[in-house]
């Protein structure tokens, strides 16, 4: 996160995620964790953090306290422990007869309008551009995509893979996405591809 004005504190829009722990950790080290590598925290003490509800109907925001006061042009980075709420307003579950080919059950994110915070904490706001990334883990038999390049599949346990995507180019907050399912994918273009169920593909 690149620091524009002096502060001591973070703070990010959440809504209905269950924050679990805040960590300092190595600045860069975002990508590193979607390489499937580990990222170590710089302190063994969580970061102070308090949730701050200025208008619940839009969410919560999670205010969090540095160490130190970072003056402007530095970066800092920070690694947030947390799930998503059960009924989640960014992330849809489908049963599999709730699906076109009614085999096996299929997931996927909608960030739009503002609901990429219940997704993962971020400062969620058209006017922010985020290079982010992640990791899916699913069964063997099911595909996961993001809307970012894939950086490397591994398994994860048994009968389970870890799908890694990064994005490396600036986009709005509400171009993060992410599908689980049975998925084909088909290219359309000579950089566009169409992802969906082989039935509707």
């Amino acid at each position: 996160m690149n620091v524009v004005a002096e502060t001591q504190y973070i703070q990010l829009d959440t809504w209905g995620n269950n924050i679990e722990d805040v960590q300092l950790v190595p600045t860069g080290s975002a990508m590193a964790a979607t390489m499937n590598a580990g990222v170590v925290p710089v302190t063994n003490s969580p970061l102070p953090w308090i949730i701050d509800s200025p208008n619940p109907v839009c969410g919560d925001v999670l205010v969090v306290e540095l160490p130190i006061i970072y003056g402007a042009g530095s970066q800092v980075s920070i690694q947030i422990f947390y799930t998503t709420a059960a009924d989640s307003n960014g992330v849809t579950w489908l049963s599999a007869n709730q699906t076109a080919d009614g085999n096996f059950p299929f997931m996927f994110t909608y960030s739009q309008d503002i609901n990429g915070r219940a997704m993962a904490p971020q400062q969620d706001t058209p006017a922010n551009r985020i290079t982010w990334g992640g990791c899916l883990t699913h069964e063997n038999f099911l595909s996961a995509y993001m809307s970012a390049n894939a950086t490397g599949t591994y398994q994860a346990f048994y009968g389970f893979y870890k799908s890694c995507f990064y994005n490396s180019v600036p986009t709005a907050n509400y171009l993060m996405a992410a599908v689980v399912g049975s998925l084909s994918m088909e290219q359309v273009g000579a950089t566009t591809y169409v992802i969906a169920e082989p039935s509707v593909l």
